[in-house]
């Protein structure tokens, strides 16, 4: 039965090295897109192993075509696109909220986007090609130059750390405990070494040394397995704070919330409200962009708020906001979290903090100079762009532990929340997932906000429109919600943190250094392995 196996899996390999040309491009597109397949809501690991194998593969024969660099670049480029359309294809329906305004430029979502961070794991592809050796070591630096690809693709250009590879690995499970060590990012390594081993398998040298990739890769999985299971067997004593908080959740699709229809939605939000017990909590938490308005400069809207709720409440909520310059004209807008208490003569602004990290073409406008002739800022509709926040910082509200807000996606980004001194009890992450429809980008967005939680050591509050809204507790685990697309409130407690965690202390260093290591490591293994083995085999290969 093994021979059999082990045939077919030779004619496989030779059919697959004889592919060249758009047949292999359209496979590996395939296999892109196959291998995301691997990340939420399916966490399908095999597709992950598949395509990450069929790809070291493919670079594996680049080598031996005319132009090997460029047959290089080209193979992870297709191979990238296919994982990134099957990744990111959701961004596209935020350009049909209006559709009688953008549809038409759907195509930038659906090829723009996909092929320009393709463009990375092109690159990685071409300098595999130009330096990964050709025994089972060539894992190891096919997990270095990815990595470092991958980390570039996360900061350059404000940066898109979307399905890092280490997000394959469900968030408040066993191993994604690892995060609080090295971080998402250290997870990534950890995934592209161990799904990228198979192709090991494949290639020069003794079939024992070409399977040492794949042992090192099981060990480290049941390392870290081991290491998570021991650091949640304490997970259940979390202490509780003497704080209470209400989430409310406002099923509405994004279509409906225009600003013709702000005084209808806030009536809908208030009443919702007030269907908690207001009189035992300390905030009224709302999501981004709760209502399609300019709050803070709506003096309406303001006035029916302190009528609408309880004096001495306080409601945290997203908003849009302006400051204005000379002549009152609006000279920069924001997307903001603001903290309002609601006094008996009327509503106080407490705090507020604005987004740093910007959605590009949704808030921003990277390329505005280029786009302005087609007459296209941003797909916001309350502002023609937004400008960028000062940075992370920790929300000090009487009453409250020390909260440091996340506002959508920045909740993607790992190490933003304050440090040291300022390191706060507790993250707030609001957000407005209505903007994808009923595709799997919220559920993506979700895991990835939960790894904060684990890097940081502190529970997550999360209030999403559409999407999943509840507390997350500082091992990433969602232990009370509700769910996507519900109408409903939640009161809950608010969960202590933990000690600062390795990764919140010492941050990237520490995954670098496990990168560098296991990769010297690897290689170290596969010379010598190929060489010993190879040595002690020559004489029964005589005979």
């Amino acid at each position: 039965m093994v021979t059999g196996l082990l045939h077919r899996a030779r004619r496989f390999r030779a059919a697959y090295r004889a592919l060249s040309g758009w047949r292999l491009f359209l496979l590996l597109f395939f296999l892109g897109g196959f291998s995301v397949l691997g990340h939420a809501p399916f966490f399908a690991w095999p597709a992950y192993a598949v395509g990450l194998s069929a790809l070291v593969l493919a670079l594996d024969d680049a080598k031996s075509r005319q132009r090997p660099l460029r047959s290089g670049f080209i193979r992870g480029f297709w191979f990238a696109s296919g994982a990134f359309l099957a990744g990111t294809g959701w961004v596209a329906n935020a350009f049909l909220v209006s559709a009688e305004d953008y549809a038409w430029l759907i195509w930038a979502p659906l090829i723009v986007l996909p092929a320009g961070l393709a463009l990375f794991w092109g690159a990685a592809g071409a300098l595999y090609v130009r330096f990964a050796p050709r025994h089972a070591g060539r894992i190891g630096v096919f997990t270095v130059i990815v990595m470092a690809l991958e980390f570039l693709r996360s900061t350059i250009l404000s940066g898109f750390p979307w399905n890092l590879p280490g997000h394959v690995f469900e968030a408040g499970g066993a191993i994604s405990q690892t995060a609080s060590l090295i971080g998402a990012y250290g997870l990534s390594v950890l995934a592209l070494f161990v799904f990228s081993a198979p192709a090991a398998l494949s290639g020069r040298g003794p079939r024992l040394a070409r399977g040492i990739p794949l042992v090192m890769g099981v060990c480290l999985l049941l390392a870290s397995w081991g290491y998570g299971i021991t650091r949640l067997s304490g997970a259940d004593d979390i202490a509780r704070t003497d704080n209470q908080v209400l989430l409310v959740s406002l099923n509405l699709p994004q279509t409906e919330k225009r600003y013709a229809a702000r005084h209808d939605i806030l009536e809908q939000y208030l009443a919702l409200s007030r269907t908690g017990d207001l009189s035992r909590v300390e905030a009224v938490i709302w999501p981004e962009g709760a209502i399609p308005a300019m709050l803070l400069d709506s003096p309406d809207l303001l006035a029916e708020l302190s009528d609408g709720l309880p004096p001495g409440t306080r409601l945290i909520t997203g908003t849009a906001r302006a400051e204005y310059g000379l002549g009152g004209r609006p000279r920069a807008y924001f997307n903001s979290l603001v903290s309002i208490s609601l006094e008996e003569n009327g509503a106080v602004l407490e705090a507020q903090y604005d987004k740093s990290r910007l959605v590009p073409f949704g808030e921003s406008n990277p390329l505005r100079l280029l786009t302005e002739w087609i007459g296209f800022d941003s797909l916001s509709e309350l502002a023609p762009y937004y400008s960028p926040g000062a940075g992370a910082r920790t929300l000090n509200l009487e009453g409250l532990p020390g909260l440091a807000p996340l506002i959508c996606y920045e909740a993607v980004y790992p190490r933003y929340s304050p440090r040291q001194s300022n390191r706060p009890d507790w993250l707030l992450n609001i957000s407005n997932d209505s903007w994808y429809g009923n595709s799997s980008g919220p559920q993506q967005l979700l895991n990835q906000t939960q790894y904060r939680a684990i890097e940081e050591g502190l529970p997550l509050v999360r209030v999403a429109a559409a999407g999943v809204s509840g507390q997350i507790d500082p091992y990433g685990r969602l232990i009370e919600s509700i769910p996507s697309k519900s109408t409903e409130v939640l009161m809950i407690t608010l969960l202590e943190g933990l000690h600062e965690t390795p990764y919140g202390k010492y941050g990237n260093a520490l995954w670098v250094i496990v990168l560098l290591v296991l990769a010297a490591v690897a290689h170290f293994l596969s010379v010598v392995a190929t060489t010993h083995l190879g040595r002690a085999l020559q004489p029964t290969e005589g005979r």
